[in-house]
């Protein structure tokens, strides 16, 4: 109800001039002919010379006295309102630049706070006249100026014309009966903030000045006007000293009942003040240093365990599952041999582990990529990996064998060479690995990034014993090695087996390389043809080594049933998608994210659902085809949640950028946004239909329904929202 009434005493308080004094007012508010003449401002130019001189700036006032208990604005009303704006009528050769706005104070109006002036203020200009101006010339300089001013019972607009006549002069003649006047004018103008160091950092929409040093600013008295609106003014700041310095915590403007959210800005400008003394502050936005947490027992068993077990789980990754494979052939092969050369080859695969993960830490920490798997967001890394699976993959089929040229060398050499594949096997373990966040990993590697050097050196060593444990276990136990079959005839078409999940695995990664190389976005489909096809591919090979006339009934038969089978789900997977198909899609209009778009949002009391996700993420792909049902798309949807994507398939500094202030490291990341509430709630790493629709009705309050009739039908659409009919029944 203040909004509605202020509006309408703004908007009639402007229009009131064009009514005559007797104009019937049905809405019986206050306008500019309702208030006496001593209630407007008294406006004055005064000029600091008596006499000018050619290409000598000087300086004019124009000096508001406003009537008691009225306000005008700062260049941010921090509300609504009319600033002052000023056109000068000069002579030829003559130009006039504003000196800034004066150190203003919060006012109020209507029980809400905005930004300006009361009493007396000063807005002072620069005049410079020309260089070739003939002394004894007389000048003449006018200006037009217009403004608001406001108080409980309303606004008026109020303007004035003032012409200053002065001469020109040889020398500046200053005009000694108004040098109090300008000194107090001066006085309230910020003073510049060069002798001070001034650095602003955001953190969930929390922006934090830092001044230092800190001088005789005083914490509790102490305010920041933002010239730019990017400060809300009806939030309290918080203010405080840390050692030398202020810090100052400033809640970002998200938009009141009068205007949307201010903008985002890469700096900062306004002034700041104490009363008593007042600087203009000036500084660009800097990235939010990362507090390393004080290192405890208590805090540090959590982020070790988390890091152990989701290397462990990472075993059961679909990314991990080909190099598990060809380890598998590995312990097949050394089956039956001595305990020793067991052990070596499990010792040099966790090598090949810890040496990669010790990498990746190193440039973690050096700052070329500071999120897990963000090696690969570059298509060179992400095309080196493709051609690697690709010749291992046809290896395993038997195109060509690694190695056989050496075996003439000598033992000791072939020896060698196997323990460098078990070594090259834990690093390509390890680079596969980096595309999944297992349980766990997410939360535990966001808390590592916020450990000392030596403890995320530590934390990132726990997560590569986790994922080398169980080929270590079964180096150190050879009587598990043992228990698999012996080596024969079979491993030979297990290991051409084995190649399709590899052939599989390049296909997931061409994707990935394609919307990297050609910004295209070839969707989900193109991941399932490229699956699809190694299936089918896969059922050929089957057939042809299991139904052979030489082969045993039983044994055809199992493998006429295992052809049936891969050549169907890879033709469901890889078929053109009919218009039915695409008629019972869940369709999620996904808008690209950014923090300014997510913020006009939120300002617009619109929650959102952000989606931190990457090609080369599998477990991200998954859970888009599992978790948005249509019936979590469609009560999502109801909630009038907007659904934003963040794709960092290739590197985009402002998605790291938000995870880092959402303290995660990995993808996926699943935020829902609700406004009003500055806490981002993340869902864990792995989405369900269930889960989605329990979190949703807990962040959002499950929607009220009500028994279908005619009469409340079309009650609801004549309200124009959106009405969702669910015709059901019990059996």
């Amino acid at each position: 109800m203040k909004v509605f009434f202020l509006l309408l005493t703004t908007l009639f308080s402007i229009a009131s001039p064009v009514f005559a004094q007797d104009d019937f007012d049905p809405f019986n508010l206050p306008s500019a002919t309702d208030k006496p003449k001593k209630q407007t401002t008294e406006a004055k130019l005064l000029s600091e010379v008596s006499a000018v001189a050619p290409g000598q700036p000087f300086t004019v006032d124009l000096k508001l006295t406003h009537p008691d208990g009225w306000h005008s604005y700062y260049v941010n009303t921090g509300l609504i309102g009319e600033v002052l704006k000023t056109k000068w009528t000069l002579p030829d050769g003559f130009t006039a630049t504003y000196l800034g706005w004066p150190t203003p104070h919060l006012s109020n109006s209507f029980g809400y706070q905005s930004i300006g002036y009361e009493g007396t203020v000063h807005h002072l200009y620069q005049i410079t006249p020309p260089k070739d101006l003939a002394p004894g010339t007389t000048i003449e300089i006018t200006a037009e100026a217009n403004w608001q001013i406001c108080d409980d019972t309303g606004c008026v607009p109020e303007d004035t014309t003032q012409t200053l006549t002065l001469s020109a002069a040889a020398e500046v003649q200053l005009d000694a009966s108004v040098s109090d006047s300008f000194a107090e004018a001066r006085a309230h103008y910020p003073n510049s903030s060069k002798d001070l160091s001034i650095g602003a950092t955001e953190t969930n929409n929390v922006i934090t000045l830092t001044v230092t040093p800190a001088g005789s600013l005083d914490p509790e008295k102490v305010h920041f006007f933002d010239e730019d609106g990017q400060v809300s003014v009806q939030e309290p700041q918080e203010a405080g000293k840390e050692g030398d310095s202020l810090i100052l915590k400033l809640p970002r403007n998200q938009g009141n009942d009068f205007a949307d959210a201010g903008p985002v800005l890469e700096e900062l400008t306004g002034i700041l003040t104490d009363g008593n003394s007042s600087y203009l502050v000036k500084t660009n936005f800097q990235e939010p240093e990362i507090v390393k947490a004080p290192v405890s027992i208590s805090s540090l068993l959590p982020i070790l365990g988390g890091m152990f077990l989701g290397g462990l789980i990472l075993n059961l990754m679909p990314c991990v599952f080909p190099v598990i494979g060809i380890k598998i052939m590995g312990f097949v092969d050394q089956a039956g041999h001595d305990r020793k050369k067991i052990m070596l080859h499990g010792i040099a695969f966790a090598a090949g582990v810890f040496a990669s993960f010790w990498l990746l830490t190193l440039i973690m920490l050096l700052g070329g990529i500071k999120n897990w798997g963000g090696q690969l967001e570059n298509p060179y890394v992400m095309f080196t990996l493709i051609i690697v699976m690709l010749l291992l993959a046809m290896n395993m089929y038997g195109v060509f064998e690694i190695g056989v040229g050496a075996t003439g060398v000598g033992a000791n050499l072939t020896r060698k060479e196997g323990l460098g594949g078990s070594f090259f096997s834990g690093v390509l373990a390890t680079v596969v690995a980096t595309p999944c966040s297992a349980p766990f990993l997410g939360a535990a590697l966001g808390a590592a990034v916020a450990l000392p050097t030596f403890w995320f050196i530590v934390a990132f060593t726990a997560m590569a014993a986790g994922l080398s444990l169980p080929y270590l276990t079964l180096s150190a136990f050879p009587d598990l090695v043992k228990a698999l079959p012996r080596p024969g005839a079979w491993m030979e078409s297990f290991k051409q087996g084995m190649s399709f999940l590899l052939f599989a695995t390049v296909g997931y990664l061409l994707w990935v390389y394609s919307a990297q190389v050609f910004e295209q976005d070839y969707g989900q489909k193109g991941l399932f043809v490229m699956v699809g096809l190694s299936l089918v591919a896969a059922a050929g090979w089957v057939w042809g080594r299991w139904t052979t006339p030489i082969r045993k009934p039983k044994v055809k038969w199992i493998g006429r049933g295992i052809t049936a089978l891969l050549f169907i789900i890879g033709i469901i997977l890889a078929k053109p998608g009919a218009e039915s198909d695409a008629s019972e899609a869940v369709v999620i209009e996904w808008q690209k994210w950014s923090k300014e778009k997510e913020q006009e949002l939120l300002a617009k009391g619109t929650p959102v659902y952000v989606d931190f996700t990457a090609k080369w993420c599998l477990t991200c792909q998954v859970n888009k085809k599992n978790a948005y049902t249509q019936e979590v798309v469609d009560l999502m949807q109801r909630q009038g949640v907007v659904f934003m994507k963040a794709d960092k398939t290739t590197t985009n500094e402002e998605i790291d950028a938000e995870l880092t202030r959402l303290e995660r490291s990995a993808i996926p990341v699943n935020v829902l946004y609700t406004p009003g509430d500055k806490t981002p709630h993340i869902t864990p790493e792995v989405l369900t239909p269930s889960f989605m629709k329990k979190f949703v009705n807990e962040k959002l309050g499950e929607l009220p329904s009500q028994a279908f009739t005619p009469e409340s039908f079309e009650e609801a659409q004549a309200s124009q929202e959106p009405v969702l009919v669910n015709f059901r029944a019990d059996w």
